[in-house]
Protein backbone atom coordinates (compact mmCIF):
# COMPACT_ATOMS: atom_id res chain seq x y z
CA UNK A 1 0.00 0.00 0.00
CA UNK A 2 1.26 3.44 -0.93
CA UNK A 3 1.78 5.80 1.98
CA UNK A 4 1.94 9.59 1.91
CA UNK A 5 5.68 9.39 2.50
CA UNK A 6 6.22 6.94 -0.37
CA UNK A 7 4.15 9.09 -2.73
CA UNK A 8 6.19 12.13 -1.69
CA UNK A 9 9.44 10.25 -2.32
CA UNK A 10 8.17 9.08 -5.72
CA UNK A 11 7.37 12.69 -6.61
CA UNK A 12 10.86 13.82 -5.62
CA UNK A 13 12.44 10.98 -7.61
CA UNK A 14 10.33 11.94 -10.63
CA UNK A 15 11.52 15.54 -10.38
CA UNK A 16 15.14 14.41 -10.09
CA UNK A 17 14.73 12.27 -13.21
CA UNK A 18 13.35 15.26 -15.14
CA UNK A 19 16.19 17.43 -13.88
CA UNK A 20 18.79 14.88 -14.98
CA UNK A 21 17.14 14.58 -18.39
CA UNK A 22 17.40 18.35 -18.87
CA UNK A 23 21.08 18.36 -17.82
CA UNK A 24 21.89 15.49 -20.19
CA UNK A 25 20.12 17.27 -23.02
CA UNK A 26 22.00 20.50 -22.28
CA UNK A 27 25.31 18.60 -22.20
CA UNK A 28 24.65 16.91 -25.56
CA UNK A 29 23.63 20.16 -27.25
CA UNK A 30 26.62 21.96 -25.71
CA UNK A 31 29.00 19.31 -27.07
CA UNK A 32 27.55 19.64 -30.57
CA UNK A 33 27.56 23.44 -30.23
CA UNK A 34 31.26 23.66 -29.32
CA UNK A 35 32.70 20.96 -31.58
CA UNK A 36 31.06 22.42 -34.70
CA UNK A 37 33.40 24.86 -36.46
CA UNK A 38 32.18 28.44 -36.81
CA UNK A 39 32.59 28.25 -40.57
CA UNK A 40 29.69 25.76 -40.63
CA UNK A 41 27.21 28.52 -39.88
CA UNK A 42 24.07 26.54 -40.72
CA UNK A 43 24.96 23.75 -38.31
CA UNK A 44 25.90 26.31 -35.70
CA UNK A 45 22.49 27.94 -35.96
CA UNK A 46 20.77 24.56 -35.89
CA UNK A 47 22.55 23.45 -32.72
CA UNK A 48 21.89 26.84 -31.15
CA UNK A 49 18.17 26.32 -31.73
CA UNK A 50 18.40 22.98 -29.94
CA UNK A 51 19.04 24.90 -26.70
CA UNK A 52 15.42 26.03 -26.77
CA UNK A 53 14.25 22.47 -26.05
CA UNK A 54 15.71 22.14 -22.49
CA UNK A 55 14.64 25.71 -21.71
CA UNK A 56 11.03 24.93 -22.66
CA UNK A 57 11.14 21.65 -20.71
CA UNK A 58 12.53 23.44 -17.67
CA UNK A 59 9.68 25.95 -17.76
CA UNK A 60 7.00 23.32 -18.35
CA UNK A 61 8.28 20.89 -15.72
CA UNK A 62 9.49 23.27 -13.00
CA UNK A 63 7.71 26.57 -13.65
CA UNK A 64 9.31 29.99 -13.50
CA UNK A 65 12.34 29.05 -11.41
CA UNK A 66 13.02 26.05 -13.70
CA UNK A 67 12.79 27.99 -16.95
CA UNK A 68 14.96 30.83 -15.67
CA UNK A 69 17.60 28.54 -14.15
CA UNK A 70 17.97 26.48 -17.31
CA UNK A 71 18.17 29.60 -19.49
CA UNK A 72 20.81 31.14 -17.19
CA UNK A 73 22.80 27.90 -17.21
CA UNK A 74 22.80 27.85 -21.01
CA UNK A 75 23.72 31.54 -21.08
CA UNK A 76 26.83 30.93 -18.96
CA UNK A 77 27.73 27.96 -21.15
CA UNK A 78 27.42 30.00 -24.35
CA UNK A 79 29.26 33.16 -23.23
CA UNK A 80 32.78 31.79 -23.96
CA UNK A 81 31.61 30.64 -27.38
CA UNK A 82 30.23 34.13 -28.09
CA UNK A 83 33.66 35.73 -27.44
CA UNK A 84 35.27 33.16 -29.71
CA UNK A 85 32.74 34.19 -32.37
CA UNK A 86 33.67 37.85 -31.78
CA UNK A 87 37.25 37.17 -32.87
CA UNK A 88 36.07 35.17 -35.84
CA UNK A 89 33.24 37.45 -37.05
CA UNK A 90 31.66 40.33 -35.05
CA UNK A 91 28.32 39.67 -36.79
CA UNK A 92 28.21 36.16 -35.32
CA UNK A 93 28.94 37.63 -31.87
CA UNK A 94 25.95 39.97 -31.99
CA UNK A 95 23.75 37.15 -33.29
CA UNK A 96 24.74 34.98 -30.34
CA UNK A 97 24.18 37.80 -27.83
CA UNK A 98 20.69 38.28 -29.25
CA UNK A 99 20.13 34.52 -29.01
CA UNK A 100 21.15 34.56 -25.34
CA UNK A 101 18.62 37.30 -24.64
CA UNK A 102 15.94 35.23 -26.36
CA UNK A 103 16.93 32.18 -24.27
CA UNK A 104 16.27 34.07 -21.03
CA UNK A 105 13.09 35.69 -22.34
CA UNK A 106 11.74 32.30 -23.35
CA UNK A 107 12.58 30.73 -19.97
CA UNK A 108 10.87 33.60 -18.18
CA UNK A 109 7.73 33.52 -20.33
CA UNK A 110 7.26 29.74 -20.42
CA UNK A 111 7.89 29.42 -16.68
CA UNK A 112 5.52 32.27 -15.81
CA UNK A 113 2.77 30.84 -18.01
CA UNK A 114 3.21 27.41 -16.43
CA UNK A 115 3.02 28.85 -12.91
CA UNK A 116 -0.13 30.75 -13.84
CA UNK A 117 -1.64 27.56 -15.24
CA UNK A 118 -0.81 25.70 -12.03
CA UNK A 119 -2.41 28.41 -9.91
CA UNK A 120 -5.53 28.30 -12.07
CA UNK A 121 -5.71 24.52 -11.76
CA UNK A 122 -5.33 24.77 -7.98
CA UNK A 123 -8.08 27.40 -7.86
CA UNK A 124 -10.38 25.24 -9.99
CA UNK A 125 -9.70 22.27 -7.73
CA UNK A 126 -10.46 24.38 -4.66
CA UNK A 127 -13.71 25.61 -6.20
CA UNK A 128 -14.74 22.05 -7.05
CA UNK A 129 -13.93 20.95 -3.51
CA UNK A 130 -15.95 23.81 -2.04
CA UNK A 131 -18.86 23.03 -4.35
CA UNK A 132 -18.87 19.37 -3.28
CA UNK A 133 -18.48 20.41 0.34
CA UNK A 134 -21.37 22.84 -0.01
CA UNK A 135 -23.64 20.14 -1.43
CA UNK A 136 -22.72 17.75 1.38
CA UNK A 137 -23.23 20.39 4.06
CA UNK A 138 -26.56 21.41 2.57
CA UNK A 139 -27.77 17.81 2.48
CA UNK A 140 -26.74 17.13 6.08
CA UNK A 141 -28.17 20.45 7.30
CA UNK A 142 -31.47 19.76 5.54
CA UNK A 143 -31.82 16.42 7.35
CA UNK A 144 -30.90 18.05 10.66
CA UNK A 145 -33.50 20.75 10.05
CA UNK A 146 -36.19 18.14 9.42
CA UNK A 147 -35.35 16.52 12.76
CA UNK A 148 -35.02 19.81 14.61
CA UNK A 149 -38.42 21.22 13.65
CA UNK A 150 -40.52 18.60 15.52
CA UNK A 151 -38.09 18.63 18.46
CA UNK A 152 -38.49 22.40 18.89
CA UNK A 153 -42.26 22.11 18.41
CA UNK A 154 -42.72 19.40 21.05
CA UNK A 155 -40.38 21.30 23.39
CA UNK A 156 -42.62 24.38 23.22
CA UNK A 157 -45.70 22.29 23.98
CA UNK A 158 -44.02 20.66 26.98
CA UNK A 159 -42.91 24.04 28.35
CA UNK A 160 -46.41 25.43 28.01
CA UNK A 161 -47.69 22.70 30.33
CA UNK A 162 -44.95 23.07 32.93
CA UNK A 163 -45.13 25.12 36.09
CA UNK A 164 -42.54 27.95 36.15
CA UNK A 165 -41.12 26.79 39.49
CA UNK A 166 -40.84 23.16 38.47
CA UNK A 167 -37.29 21.81 38.41
CA UNK A 168 -38.00 20.19 35.07
CA UNK A 169 -38.74 23.64 33.65
CA UNK A 170 -35.12 24.71 34.26
CA UNK A 171 -33.90 21.65 32.38
CA UNK A 172 -36.26 22.42 29.53
CA UNK A 173 -34.88 25.97 29.45
CA UNK A 174 -31.38 24.58 28.92
CA UNK A 175 -32.64 22.23 26.22
CA UNK A 176 -34.38 25.16 24.55
CA UNK A 177 -31.22 27.29 24.57
CA UNK A 178 -29.03 24.51 23.21
CA UNK A 179 -31.53 23.57 20.51
CA UNK A 180 -31.69 27.25 19.51
CA UNK A 181 -27.90 27.19 19.04
CA UNK A 182 -28.25 24.04 16.97
CA UNK A 183 -30.93 25.72 14.87
CA UNK A 184 -28.59 28.65 14.16
CA UNK A 185 -25.83 26.23 13.15
CA UNK A 186 -28.21 24.51 10.74
CA UNK A 187 -29.18 27.86 9.22
CA UNK A 188 -25.50 28.75 8.73
CA UNK A 189 -24.85 25.39 7.08
CA UNK A 190 -27.82 25.83 4.75
CA UNK A 191 -26.70 29.36 3.88
CA UNK A 192 -23.21 28.09 3.08
CA UNK A 193 -24.47 25.14 1.07
CA UNK A 194 -26.73 27.07 -1.28
CA UNK A 195 -25.82 30.56 -2.39
CA UNK A 196 -28.79 31.85 -4.34
CA UNK A 197 -28.28 34.55 -6.99
CA UNK A 198 -28.31 38.12 -5.71
CA UNK A 199 -31.64 39.88 -5.57
CA UNK A 200 -30.45 43.47 -5.78
CA UNK A 201 -32.76 46.33 -5.03
CA UNK A 202 -32.48 49.91 -3.86
CA UNK A 203 -31.77 49.68 -0.13
CA UNK A 204 -32.07 52.40 2.49
CA UNK A 205 -28.82 51.69 4.36
CA UNK A 206 -29.79 53.89 7.32
CA UNK A 207 -33.02 51.91 7.79
CA UNK A 208 -31.05 48.65 7.55
CA UNK A 209 -28.63 49.82 10.25
CA UNK A 210 -31.48 50.91 12.52
CA UNK A 211 -33.15 47.53 12.06
CA UNK A 212 -29.97 45.70 13.04
CA UNK A 213 -29.58 47.90 16.10
CA UNK A 214 -33.15 47.20 17.16
CA UNK A 215 -32.93 43.43 16.58
CA UNK A 216 -29.56 42.94 18.29
CA UNK A 217 -29.87 45.65 20.93
CA UNK A 218 -31.32 43.41 23.64
CA UNK A 219 -28.66 40.76 23.13
CA UNK A 220 -25.90 43.34 23.45
CA UNK A 221 -27.47 44.87 26.58
CA UNK A 222 -27.86 41.44 28.18
CA UNK A 223 -24.11 40.92 27.74
CA UNK A 224 -23.20 44.38 29.01
CA UNK A 225 -21.73 45.51 25.65
CA UNK A 226 -22.66 48.83 24.02
CA UNK A 227 -23.73 48.73 20.38
CA UNK A 228 -23.12 52.06 18.65
CA UNK A 229 -24.45 52.53 15.12
CA UNK A 230 -23.65 55.60 13.04
CA UNK A 231 -24.70 56.26 9.46
CA UNK A 232 -23.51 59.18 7.36
CA UNK A 233 -26.06 61.92 6.88
CA UNK A 234 -27.75 62.15 3.48
CA UNK A 235 -27.04 58.55 2.49
CA UNK A 236 -28.77 57.64 -0.76
CA UNK A 237 -30.32 54.27 -1.46
CA UNK A 238 -27.87 51.80 -2.97
CA UNK A 239 -28.26 48.59 -4.98
CA UNK A 240 -27.77 45.64 -2.64
CA UNK A 241 -29.31 42.32 -1.78
CA UNK A 242 -30.89 43.50 1.46
CA UNK A 243 -31.38 40.09 3.03
CA UNK A 244 -27.84 38.91 2.33
CA UNK A 245 -26.21 42.14 3.54
CA UNK A 246 -28.38 41.97 6.66
CA UNK A 247 -27.11 38.41 7.21
CA UNK A 248 -23.46 39.40 6.64
CA UNK A 249 -23.60 42.33 9.07
CA UNK A 250 -25.44 40.27 11.69
CA UNK A 251 -22.65 37.67 11.49
CA UNK A 252 -19.97 40.33 12.00
CA UNK A 253 -21.82 41.95 14.90
CA UNK A 254 -22.34 38.60 16.63
CA UNK A 255 -18.63 37.83 16.28
CA UNK A 256 -17.76 41.25 17.68
CA UNK A 257 -20.12 40.67 20.62
CA UNK A 258 -18.60 37.27 21.39
CA UNK A 259 -15.11 38.78 21.35
CA UNK A 260 -16.08 41.67 23.67
CA UNK A 261 -16.13 41.63 27.44
CA UNK A 262 -18.61 43.46 29.65
CA UNK A 263 -18.34 47.24 29.48
CA UNK A 264 -16.76 47.30 26.02
CA UNK A 265 -18.17 48.85 22.85
CA UNK A 266 -18.96 47.57 19.34
CA UNK A 267 -19.37 50.10 16.54
CA UNK A 268 -21.17 49.81 13.20
CA UNK A 269 -20.20 52.75 10.98
CA UNK A 270 -21.49 53.47 7.45
CA UNK A 271 -20.36 56.13 4.99
CA UNK A 272 -20.28 56.76 1.24
CA UNK A 273 -16.95 57.98 -0.06
CA UNK A 274 -17.07 59.08 -3.72
CA UNK A 275 -19.46 56.34 -4.74
CA UNK A 276 -17.87 53.63 -2.59
CA UNK A 277 -19.98 52.37 0.30
CA UNK A 278 -17.87 51.57 3.38
CA UNK A 279 -19.37 49.57 6.23
CA UNK A 280 -17.13 49.21 9.28
CA UNK A 281 -17.60 46.85 12.22
CA UNK A 282 -15.07 47.35 14.99
CA UNK A 283 -14.79 46.10 18.55
CA UNK A 284 -12.57 46.42 21.59
CA UNK A 285 -12.33 42.70 22.13
CA UNK A 286 -9.66 40.04 22.31
CA UNK A 287 -8.46 40.46 18.73
CA UNK A 288 -7.32 37.83 16.26
CA UNK A 289 -3.83 36.25 16.38
CA UNK A 290 -1.69 37.11 13.37
CA UNK A 291 -1.34 33.46 12.34
CA UNK A 292 -5.14 33.18 12.06
CA UNK A 293 -5.81 36.29 9.97
CA UNK A 294 -5.26 34.51 6.65
CA UNK A 295 -7.63 31.69 7.60
CA UNK A 296 -10.62 33.35 9.20
CA UNK A 297 -12.65 33.31 5.96
CA UNK A 298 -11.99 29.64 5.28
CA UNK A 299 -15.07 27.42 5.75
CA UNK A 300 -15.16 25.56 9.08
CA UNK A 301 -12.14 27.38 10.51
CA UNK A 302 -12.98 28.52 14.02
CA UNK A 303 -11.32 29.01 17.38
CA UNK A 304 -14.63 28.89 19.24
CA UNK A 305 -15.65 25.74 21.05
CA UNK A 306 -19.25 26.00 19.81
CA UNK A 307 -18.72 27.74 16.47
CA UNK A 308 -19.29 26.23 13.02
CA UNK A 309 -16.64 28.33 11.27
CA UNK A 310 -19.17 29.28 8.59
CA UNK A 311 -20.27 32.78 9.65
CA UNK A 312 -17.26 34.65 8.26
CA UNK A 313 -17.07 32.37 5.21
CA UNK A 314 -20.68 33.25 4.38
CA UNK A 315 -20.03 36.96 4.97
CA UNK A 316 -16.96 36.85 2.73
CA UNK A 317 -18.93 35.16 -0.07
CA UNK A 318 -21.77 37.68 0.18
CA UNK A 319 -19.36 40.62 -0.09
CA UNK A 320 -17.54 39.06 -3.05
CA UNK A 321 -20.82 38.31 -4.82
CA UNK A 322 -21.60 42.03 -4.60
CA UNK A 323 -18.23 42.81 -6.22
CA UNK A 324 -17.01 44.23 -2.92
CA UNK A 325 -13.91 43.84 -0.82
CA UNK A 326 -13.40 42.92 2.81
CA UNK A 327 -10.37 43.88 4.92
CA UNK A 328 -9.49 42.88 8.46
CA UNK A 329 -7.23 44.73 10.89
CA UNK A 330 -6.66 43.12 14.27
CA UNK A 331 -4.17 42.83 17.10
CA UNK A 332 -4.52 40.52 20.08
CA UNK A 333 -5.83 42.52 23.02
CA UNK A 334 -6.57 45.61 20.89
CA UNK A 335 -9.76 44.63 19.12
CA UNK A 336 -10.69 44.00 15.50
CA UNK A 337 -11.74 46.28 12.66
CA UNK A 338 -13.48 44.82 9.58
CA UNK A 339 -14.19 47.06 6.58
CA UNK A 340 -16.63 46.10 3.83
CA UNK A 341 -16.28 48.17 0.66
CA UNK A 342 -18.82 48.14 -2.15
CA UNK A 343 -17.75 50.16 -5.23
CA UNK A 344 -19.82 51.40 -8.17
CA UNK A 345 -23.09 51.63 -6.29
Amino acid sequence: MLTVNSIFQMGRAHKKTKGKAILVLVAVVTLLYYVTPLRLSLLQELFTRFFYVPIILGGLWFGLWGGVRVSLLITFICIPHAFVALRYDPTLFYDEVLELLLFNLLGLVVGALKDRDRRQQALNQELQTLASLGETVSSVAHEMKNMLIPIRGFLRRIRENQNPGDKVASYLEIVDQESAKLEKMVKDMLSFGRFAPLNKQEVDVRALVEELQQILGDEFRDNGVRLVCKCQEGMKEVGLDREKIHHALANLLHNALQASSKGKEVRLLVQNDHGILHIVVEDEGTGIPKEHLDRIFQPFFTTKSQGTGLGLAITHQIVKDHGGDIKVESKPGSGTRIVLSFPDL
